[in-house]
């Protein structure tokens, strides 16, 4: 994730992010993880007019095989709820742009045929420029 998109969350959600220096996916995944971040945040502000403390911080945010993967801790059932539908409707969003996505796995070879390739979420229009089918 560019550098600005990163420091807009990390300055909205300190607490979320005092241990992370870096979110290793595309600019494309920052609406999906900007709510995920304001959801999670909700619940931690609901737990504490309820008394109850909270740990919650993320540990890892990275692209993995084509869809986001978010590691934390101190979260609660609701919460790991939140981060797995987030997970989830990364394979339907675009990883760069934001626009909706579907998984590809193979690109146009030099010899105009189909070969395997790294698994990406991609937009059409992303699919095209990186050369995937």
């Amino acid at each position: 994730m560019s550098p600005e998109l990163q420091n807009q969350l990390f300055e909205k959600y300190p607490e979320q992010f005092k241990n992370l220096k870096y979110i290793e996916c595309g600019d494309g995944w920052y609406d999906l993880l900007y709510r995920l971040c304001n959801t999670i945040q909700n619940r931690i502000d609901s737990n504490l007019r309820q008394g109850n403390e909270s740990n919650f911080y993320w540990v890892q945010i990275k692209e993995k095989f084509s869809g986001l993967r978010a590691y934390e801790e101190g979260s609660d059932d609701y919460m790991r709820g939140a981060i797995s539908m987030a997970e989830t409707m990364s394979y339907s969003i675009c990883e760069y742009s934001g626009e909706k996505g579907k998984l590809r796995k193979e690109k146009i070879g030099k010899d105009g045929q189909p070969i395997r390739a790294w698994m990406k979420t991609l937009s059409d229009k992303e699919a095209e420029k990186e050369g995937y089918l």
